[in-house]
């Protein structure tokens, strides 16, 4: 009988379990992670089984991609925008090993496209499609500008990769959101930290204020993860999942000097034994400090992250080192991933201080 399961060590891609009428049992990668297309290869499996212990067919053979969808398998000329949709995130996740979070918001945003133009052959999305769009999605106009940069890449690629000959994003502009000074001042850290009454909280802070990491790497982070000797930090990252090494700030030192280290997770919750920080929790308690303290609300706790990278780049800190300590890479700059490199950048976060 014919099963499907899903492989973690393979990206999450499921796996088709179905036998010959001798007995043998086949194997196959159907190189999707999309529950309903792997259900497709189910039932054709499954419909295969019976023919064959009908004897109507003599055996159940090596399925195919054609064998399973048949002729609604999209050729590059004809791909429609649910097709291309799929084929765009499972490149995304298996490639381009985006995070999951990335994932979910390139999905979101073809959802709200397709809701307006419905499953449009790609080719014959235009642009005045995007501006139909663009004028009836029901979504914030931050929402809106944040899903239309995802969908202007995502057809950038379908362009490479000979799915379209032009991109119907690439005339259309994107709407500007409203503009806000996104890094906080000196005075203005002071004035938070000191105001923050809760000790653990106000340790989260200065984690994010002085590695420039992003909320959910700094609420991973265990106790075991901190190098108290070599003071270097050890972060999985978001975006990439891959490892970083980074410095610990001295002024951080100074403070983790006198905080102790627990087995599990530095910020944990006291409410979910063994389970970090909610980070909705997190999130909303940062807009109670702002305002508490009396500080521009349109900050968030990505801020901080900004922050960090403005006050290095006031310092007179390149800006390749920057992006590297911000665990960012590109073919200018490679992120921190080892000790060596971390005890060579601490030099640059040890010019930080926000005067506590």
């Amino acid at each position: 009988m014919a099963c499907l399961r899903r492989r973690r060590e393979r990206g999450g891609r499921f796996q088709l379990d179905y036998s010959e009428p001798d007995g043998r049992r086949r194997r196959i990668d159907t190189g999707t992670t999309d529950e309903v297309v792997a259900r497709l290869w189910l039932a054709e499996a499954e419909r295969r089984e019976s023919l064959a212990r009908l004897g109507i067919i003599e055996t159940v053979g090596l399925l195919t991609v054609r064998d399973v969808l048949g002729e609604t398998v999209p050729g590059k000329t004809d791909s429609t925008l649910s097709a291309y949709r799929a084929t765009y995130l499972d490149r995304c996740k298996h490639d381009m090993e985006m995070a999951d979070s990335t994932l979910s918001l390139i999905g979101n945003a073809f959802d709200s496209f397709s809701r307006t133009v419905g499953d449009m052959k790609l080719r014959q999305i235009t642009d005045e499609h995007v501006r139909a769009w663009k004028r009836g999605a029901r979504v914030s106009k931050t929402s809106l500008s944040i899903y239309q940069r995802a969908l202007r890449a995502a057809f950038a690629r379908a362009v490479k990769w000979k799915f379209l000959d032009s991109n119907p994003f690439a005339g259309v502009e994107v709407p500007k959101q409203e503009s806000h000074r996104q890094a906080m001042t000196p005075l203005e850290v002071r004035i938070l930290l000191e105001s923050v009454k809760d000790e653990n909280y106000r340790l989260f802070l200065q984690f994010l204020l002085y590695t420039g990491c992003r909320r959910g790497e700094i609420l991973n982070v265990k106790g075991i993860d901190i190098d108290t000797d070599r003071w270097v930090l050890s972060v999985l990252a978001v975006k990439t999942g891959r490892r970083l090494m980074l410095p610990i700030a001295k002024e951080l030192a100074r403070i983790l000097e006198g905080v102790p280290l627990p087995e599990g997770f530095l910020f944990a919750s006291e409410v979910k034994p063994g389970q970090t920080l909610n980070k909705s929790w997190v999130t909303h308690r940062f807009k109670k400090e702002l305002e508490r303290a009396g500080l521009p609300g349109h900050y968030s706790l990505h801020s901080l992250r900004h922050t960090f990278a403005t006050h290095l780049r006031a310092k007179g800190i390149p800006r390749d080192i920057v992006s590297a300590l911000m665990g960012h890479q590109s073919a200018e700059t490679t992120a921190v991933y080892d000790h060596t490199a971390a005890l060579h950048f601490r030099q640059f976060v040890d010019q930080l201080t926000f005067g506590e």
